[in-house]
């Protein structure tokens, strides 16, 4: 049976928390990373929300430029659909992944509609790569327990199973659980 690669999703907090570049903790995801043999994925929202547009006359993104010129984290081409479109149920798997886990996150959030789309990237990032890649299993990484259960509930709703969610509690706590190598590769437990 041929080897399945592990792909590895982080969302706005696991960044916020490990802190700008350059940070020692940033740097010991880099290593982790390398030892793992994978590399990181944000969605385009994750970025834009982690970028700075105050500084400057071109935005910088502090916590993942860095990351992507060394090449062990990618940002995914922007995602389909708008939240102000609404649910098409002739869309793709990706664009309805993203509504469906949107709905779901704002039906448990005590602040609906605040940062739900921009989490649910997360989930249809997740749904994207398994479209695309035929022998991969993913983790993502998020210190928000309601879109931990949306990226393990969600994405095997379009016939993905092979996802687990690592959840951050509390959030600080991804400066020393993240940037290991047990956090980013596949254990059969």
């Amino acid at each position: 049976m041929a080897k399945r690669y592990t792909a590895n999703i982080a969302d706005t907090v696991m960044f916020r928390n490990l802190g700008k570049h350059p940070s020692p903790d940033l740097e010991s995801l880099q290593r982790a990373v390398a030892e793992a043999g994978t590399e990181i994925w944000v969605p385009a929202a994750v970025y834009h929300e982690l970028t700075d547009t105050g500084s400057g006359d071109s935005p910088a993104n502090p916590y993942l430029d860095a990351a992507i010129e060394d090449g062990w984290l990618r940002v995914a081409t922007p995602l389909p659909g708008t939240r102000s479109d609404g649910f098409d149920s002739s869309a793709g798997q990706v664009e309805q992944a993203r509504f469906v886990a949107d709905e779901f996150l704002n039906q448990q959030s005590k602040y609906p509609e605040t940062n739900n789309w921009i989490d649910a990237a997360v989930v249809a990032l997740a749904v994207r790569l398994f479209e695309r890649n035929a022998r991969i299993r993913l983790i993502t990484h998020t210190a928000d327990e309601n879109l931990a259960a949306a990226c393990t509930r969600i994405p095997s709703e379009f016939g993905y199973h092979k996802i687990k969610s690592r959840y951050y509690n509390p959030p600080q706590t991804a400066k020393t659980e993240f940037p290991t190598v047990e956090s980013l590769t596949w254990d059969e437990r």
